[in-house]
């Protein structure tokens, strides 16, 4: 895969820009603060619709304008010329009350984001992103659901769906907590209401665009074990796609691990949730353990108001020589630990769509050693990269007068106050 053309409107710090792009290596250079990061941002916008700085839309859109419009163009390794949009409207502009989310592919208008996601590949590494390693178990839920939904469009939706249930349960949850207390009762006398009360009404529905929920309506004494059915299949299948593609991403970043450092060290990823699951577990034993473990915890999360276990609470535990690397590795070794899971992400999006993602590396080279910087050039090799950084010299050093194939295939921008300059190489 190979991205053509980037055209932005009111974005960031860009009023207009269009630029087109041959294979090889890109490089975004110049002082910090220019706008350099921004064009990554808004090149990854388009492959899961949300920025991996911000999740306010309202953020990306250029001062005192009311709209910001995102497109890239770009051929498939099956042939294919595509292209892919989005776009974000304040309700001033619309004349409305709500903000609007424009999205399209190849000019034809798409409505929800479960359409666009999987269609435009690609990888980022930001500094943001040493949150995977330090940072909480969000973060590396999120590493884990973009390369599985990248992959596997009916995950993204099944994420939706359980998303949708979870609220709709901890709203419920909310209501039987409340009921406790205003009545002197027990939880299973809050659950035996009289025949006929109707609780559905009382349960706030959210608009998501995932599939819609269509429940009947059910008395109190029933209704909870409806949404636990319904959010044990959710989560049965986002388990088990989860546990099926760890290994293989585990040992895709075991091995980026070890040729980046030259090193001996041991990389592990372990999921960690509800016990008695593994990749060896079906779908259907997941969905018993689960809903098993929903009812058991029923009269916990009414006292929360809100469920405590799923998905949605999962870590993944990520360890280097055996010690959780969140407090045992260096900085160093956390930047090289989430470098090696990327590339797994790479490895993988091309092993299981057959397209070669799009490497997208903010501020990276500057942080690497040369021989690390060698091996990286060398592991990404036939893959498009765009990378940022300061000082383009210090990025390759000696490598730019080498004239060696990488070299050769390096193109650079020079980035100042929101302009992109192309050199002539």
């Amino acid at each position: 895969m190979r991205l053509t053309s980037l055209r932005l409107t009111n974005f960031r710090n860009y009023r207009k820009l269009e630029l087109s792009f041959n294979d090889g290596i890109h490089v975004f250079y110049g002082d910090n603060a220019q706008g350099k990061t921004n064009l990554l941002e808004a090149i990854f916008l388009c492959t899961c619709a949300r920025s991996h700085r911000t999740g306010r839309d309202e953020e990306l859109i250029l001062h005192d304008e009311n709209f910001y419009k995102s497109e890239v163009g770009f051929l498939t390794d099956r042939g294919l010329e595509e292209k892919l949009s989005f776009g974000y409207i304040l309700p001033d502009a619309l004349n409305t009350s709500r903000s609007q989310r424009k999205m399209s592919y190849n000019d034809i208008e798409v409505n929800n984001v479960s359409e666009m996601i999987g269609l435009f590949h690609a990888v980022i590494f930001a500094p943001e992103d040493l949150q995977i390693v330090k940072g909480g178990p969000g973060g590396r839920r999120r590493f884990l659901d973009l390369l599985i939904s990248q992959i596997s469009r009916p995950y993204f939706r099944a994420l939706q769906r359980y998303t949708n249930l979870l609220t709709q349960r901890n709203s419920l949850l909310k209501i039987i907590r409340e009921r406790k207390t205003s009545k002197p009762s027990s939880f299973k006398a809050a659950a035996s209401e009289p025949e006929g009360q109707d609780l559905s009404s009382e349960v706030k529905d959210i608009n998501t665009e995932s599939d819609a929920v269509q429940l009947p309506p059910m008395t109190i004494q029933d209704e909870l074990a409806v949404w636990d059915q319904a959010l044990a299949k959710e989560a049965a299948h986002i388990l088990k796609k989860r546990l099926d593609y760890l290994d293989k991403t585990s040992e895709y970043a075991a091995m980026s691990l070890a040729y980046l450092t030259d090193s001996n060290e041991l990389l592990e990823l372990k999921y960690k949730g509800i016990g008695g699951i593994s990749h060896q577990t079906s779908e259907d034993e997941i969905y018993d353990t689960f809903y098993s473990r929903l009812q058991r915890s029923a009269e916990d999360d009414v006292f929360r108001g809100s469920t405590s276990i799923g998905p949605h609470r999962d870590d993944l535990e990520i360890s280097l020589n055996g010690f959780p690397a969140r407090t045992y590795a260096s900085q160093g070794q956390q930047r090289s630990l989430v470098l090696s899971l990327k590339i797994s992400e790479l490895l993988l999006l091309k092993e299981l769509t057959g397209e070669r993602p799009v490497l997208l590396l903010d501020d990276v080279m500057s942080e690497l050693d040369s021989n690390r910087r060698e091996r990286l050039l060398e592991i990404v090799k036939g893959h498009q990269v765009f990378m940022t950084g300061t000082d383009k010299e210090h990025m390759f050093e000696n490598k730019l007068s080498e004239g060696s194939e990488a070299v050769q295939s390096l193109n650079f921008y020079y980035v100042k106050a929101g302009t992109v300059t192309p050199e002539q190489t």
